[in-house]
């Protein structure tokens, strides 16, 4: 590495710690500078200030919740340390083996626990040494459910503040004739453009997990730097708007995403896993996109979809399953 290249990276890393120092304890932050934070200082900052709010919230909302972590022998400590709670509660997918691996990971010096689908153990090479060792096994919060016949919606989403403004607030297992209620707000990341900087690369990529992004607007070319790409899952994503769009390798799981605008845009691999979609499709080019579980209804007109993949589980029409074919549509479906 160059001297240059790592004066550049130091100056980033001293730049994105003096940011997170300023922030850390904050609980409700500027919406630029959460999103201005890399993904590691997202993660801490979340650690810090509403993870343990909402696994507290879900212990008094979520059915059974208190149960489950205690059959699986799990702790709130333990499920905030890996910095997703995604794995944690979703079914495991594509599995008929429905147990996860608390996994250990230590790379270069440095420990993390991760949600893995298959026991691993052992040394991995990637370049440099990654030790793997297992942890403890266990069943998803839904899966663990599921075996006992009861279910439950995780993301809940019964309150909202100025729906369809950009200062949209959500709520999720809120009891509006309790005016002593603890509800849970989601944390706010929308109603403002998606940021990028000079070269269009958004800043900064992340892992967005029970984040409101109603509102949020994208437009132009936007490209995914080293600094990771943006998935977002049990996240409330309304009335997004995507204009003059030019984007690849977008990722949505349990997400509401109602009143979707789309135009003149073009969109490759993204992709919707149990997913709540409706909105309108216009004069845009789709690419590779996958469509799978969940409901979709969106007004598809005057687009191109070329490998556009949709198998809806719960439809509100009727299903869609186009592969590998160059399709005008010119209505819904």
């Amino acid at each position: 590495m160059n001297k240059f290249r790592e004066a550049f990276l130091a100056e980033r890393e001293n730049n994105a710690k003096a940011l997170f120092e300023k922030i850390k304890n904050n609980t409700s932050p500027n919406i630029a500078d959460l999103w201005a934070l890399t993904e590691e200082y997202f993660i801490e900052w979340r650690k810090l200030n509403d993870f343990p709010k909402l696994l507290n919230h879900f212990d008094s909302k979520l059915l059974l919740f208190k149960e489950w972590k205690q059959d699986n022998k799990l702790t709130d400590e333990l499920i905030i340390t890996t910095g997703e709670l995604t794995p944690f509660l979703e079914q495991k997918k594509l599995s008929k083996n429905k147990k996860l691996y608390l996994t250990k990971q230590v790379n270069d010096g440095k420990k993390r626990l991760f949600v893995a689908y298959t026991k691993q153990e052992g040394k991995r090479y990637f370049g440099k040494e990654v030790t793997l060792e297992f942890v403890a096994e266990f069943y998803s919060y839904l899966d663990w459910l599921k075996q006992r016949n009861k279910k439950q919606e995780i993301l809940y989403i019964n309150s909202r503040n100025a729906p369809g403004f950009d200062n949209e607030r959500v709520f999720i297992h809120n009891d509006i004739y309790d005016t002593t209620n603890s509800d849970f707000e989601l944390l706010k990341m929308g109603g403002i453009e998606a940021p990028k900087d000079g070269y269009g690369i958004l800043l900064r990529g992340k892992r967005l997990e029970f984040v409101n992004l109603c509102g949020l607007r994208l437009s132009g070319e936007v490209l995914f730097g080293e600094e990771g790409n943006l998935s977002c899952s049990f996240c409330a994503c309304d009335n997004m708007k995507a204009e003059n769009l030019k984007m690849s390798l977008l990722e949505f799981e349990n997400c509401s995403i109602m009143n979707l605008k789309i135009s003149n845009s073009k969109i490759q691999q993204w992709r919707f896993y149990n997913c709540h979609i409706s909105g309108d499709f216009m004069h845009s080019q789709f690419r590779h996109i996958t469509v799978h579980n969940g409901q979709f209804n969106p007004v598809i007109k005057d687009c191109t979809l070329f490998g556009f993949e949709v198998e809806a589980m719960v439809p509100y029409n009727n299903s869609i399953y186009i592969k590998d074919e160059l399709l005008e549509c010119n209505s819904s479906f």
